[in-house]
C-alpha cells in the first residue's frame, strides 16, 4: 500500500511540455502528480483506474475543439468513485460553454473548474487548491477489506454461491447458476481494470472480459445467471 498521503493529481495533455510544466508547479506545491500524453479513451481510463487520483486536469482530444474530452469528463462522474475534473483547454468557445454549464454536454461533464491556456502560475495553483477532492482514495488494508466485503455482498445479491474472497483486495472466487462453473473476479491494479473469468470442467481458465468499473463486471455476471436472451 502507498504511504503517500499527498493529494494526487492526474494531468492529461497531449502537449508533453505543458504537462511537464504543470507537474513541476504542482509537485512543488506538495501534490503527487502523474502525467499522460495519450488522450485516447483507453489510456485515460487505464490511468484513472490505476492511480485513483484526487483531481484530474483534462485536456481535450480535438485539434480545434475540446472534442472527446467532454465525454471523458462525463464518464468520470458515472464511476463508483467520481473524481473532480478541471477542463484544460486552449479553445475559448468551449471554455465559455463549460463555465456557463447549461448545454447538455456541459451539464454531463460538470467540470469543477476551467483553465484556459495560457494560464498564470497563480491561477493554476489556486484553481487546483479549490477543486481537489477532500475525500482521497483510501488505500489502507481496512479500506481494501471494506471494498472486498462490499463485493461479496453484491455477488450474493446476484445469486453467486460458494464465495471465497481475498484478504488482500477485491478478488473473489465463486459459482454462478445455472452452469455452476468456478468464476473469479479480480481487480487488476496494474491495468486499472476488473478481470472476469471462469474455469471449464477440465480446469482451463476462460477469460470472459475486462471491465473499467465493478458494476459492469457484475452486470456481465448477472447476464450469465439470467442466461442468453430468447431468440
Amino acid at each position: 500500500m502507498s504511504g503517500d498521503k499527498r493529494p494526487s493529481i492526474l494531468v492529461v495533455d497531449d502537449d508533453e511540455d505543458v504537462g511537464d510544466v504543470v507537474a513541476a508547479i504542482l509537485s512543488d506545491e506538495g501534490y503527487s502528480v502523474s502525467t499522460i500524453s495519450d488522450l485516447s479513451g483507453e489510456a485515460f481510463r487505464t490511468a484513472l483506474g490505476k492511480l485513483e487520483p484526487d483531481l484530474i486536469l483534462l485536456d481535450g482530444a480535438g485539434r480545434h475543439e475540446y472534442g472527446e474530452g467532454w465525454l471523458q469528463a462525463a464518464r468520470v462522474h458515472l464511476r463508483d468513485r467520481p473524481v473532480p475534473v478541471i477542463m484544460l483547454t486552449a479553445h475559448a468557445q468551449d471554455a465559455r460553454e463549460a463555465r456557463a454549464g447549461v448545454s447538455p454536454r456541459a451539464e454531463s461533464a460538470a467540470f469543477a473548474a476551467v483553465l484556459l491556456k495560457p494560464f498564470s502560475l497563480d491561477t493554476l495553483v489556486e484553481t487546483v487548491s479549490k477543486s481537489v477532492s477532500h475525500s482521497p482514495f483510501n488505500r489502507s488494508d481496512a479500506a481494501e477489506q471494506r471494498r472486498t466485503d462490499s463485493l461479496v455482498t453484491e455477488l450474493r445479491a446476484i445469486g453467486a454461491t460458494g464465495i471465497l474472497p481475498s484478504a488482500r483486495r477485491q478478488w473473489a472466487t465463486f459459482r454462478l447458476p445455472p452452469d455452476d462453473r468456478i468464476y473469479q473476479l479480480y481487480w487488476w491494479q496494474r491495468q486499472g481494470q476488473y478481470l472476469l473469468g471462469a474455469y471449464s470442467r477440465d480446469g482451463i481458465f476462460d477469460k470472459l472480459g475486462t471491465f473499467w468499473e465493478l458494476g459492469d463486471a457484475l452486470a456481465a455476471c448477472q447476464t450469465r445467471v439470467r442466461g442468453p436472451a430468447p431468440q
